[in-house]
């Protein structure tokens, strides 16, 4: 059955970023094979199942690489999905919860986790926490988004301006790299009108996703569509590389499928 708790706990953000950051490796250590977690979609976003080797080709920097296997995802996640801002009702949120944890096996762990302070300093704490854990297919969604006060052009001492969406405005390179350094994926859905870019190519480096819709009426059916992804994904394996800087591009040789892929590791 799956679980469900509540994170919420202090962390000072930068120094944690410095500390999950410095990984030493084993001297003399053997190279693990490069590890891809991959998602295929079809054109109506819902995942493609039942692919063998022969139907992905991986290229980096144009150059075709050896695939070594491919081979199904373990299906069961540990999610921590961080609230802050999300334009819903109490009982849409239930709803959509209860939509999101029905799309995933019994085995995943769904931790929720509150803001308090920034949003970015939010997603270190979440990354952190998965970290700690070790589980081996970690991810973090985002139901929500930044918020700012926009002014007001009403000339009243009593209204300074309303809450609106708001992208992430600091760096996001460290926290990136935090998360692809814990094969961390990055999912989010805001309910807003306002362009998310910097979240979207947070989510987009990890091979997540980031979603805005225009509507709350669509909030279910798209977390039901990202929980769905989660247990559908691949793992592919490529020869050991000392050029994983460039990340490989994955293809399946049909136009109307979407291949999103990341950076795999079994261990965080």
């Amino acid at each position: 059955m799956i679980r469900i708790q509540l994170t919420c706990r202090p962390l000072q953000r930068w120094a944690m970023l410095c500390a999950l950051l410095t990984v030493a490796s084993p001297a003399g250590a053997r190279q693990a094979p490069e590890m891809l977690l991959a998602t295929v979609l079809d054109d109506t976003g819902a995942p493609v199942t039942g692919l063998t080797r022969d139907r992905f080709t991986v290229r980096r920097d144009g150059v075709e690489l050896e695939v070594l296997s491919v081979e199904p995802a373990s299906s069961t996640v540990h999610v921590i999905a961080i609230f802050e801002g999300l334009a819903v009702t109490q009982r849409q949120l239930t709803s959509t919860l209860s939509r999101f944890i029905g799309s995933l096996d019994d085995e995943s762990v769904v931790d929720m986790q509150s803001v308090e302070g920034e949003l970015d300093t939010a997603i270190v704490e979440a990354i952190e926490d998965l970290h700690a854990r070790s589980t081996s297919r970690p991810v973090v969604l985002l139901l929500g988004q930044a918020s700012e006060i926009a002014p007001s052009r009403l000339q009243s001492s009593q209204v300074r301006g309303r809450r609106r969406a708001a992208d992430l405005t600091d760096d996001t390179n460290q926290i990136a790299a935090l998360l692809r350094e814990h094969s961390i994926l990055f999912y989010g859905i805001s309910v807003t009108d306002v362009p998310l870019n910097n979240l979207e190519s947070l989510a987009a480096e990890t091979g997540g996703h980031f979603h805005v819709i225009a509507a709350s009426d669509a909030l279910e059916e798209t977390v039901s569509q990202v929980g769905h992804e989660l247990g559908a994904q691949y793992l592919i394996s490529l020869p050991s590389s000392s050029n994983i800087e460039a990340m490989p591009q994955v293809s399946v040789g049909d136009s109307r499928l979407t291949v999103r892929a990341g950076r795999y590791a079994s261990e965080h």
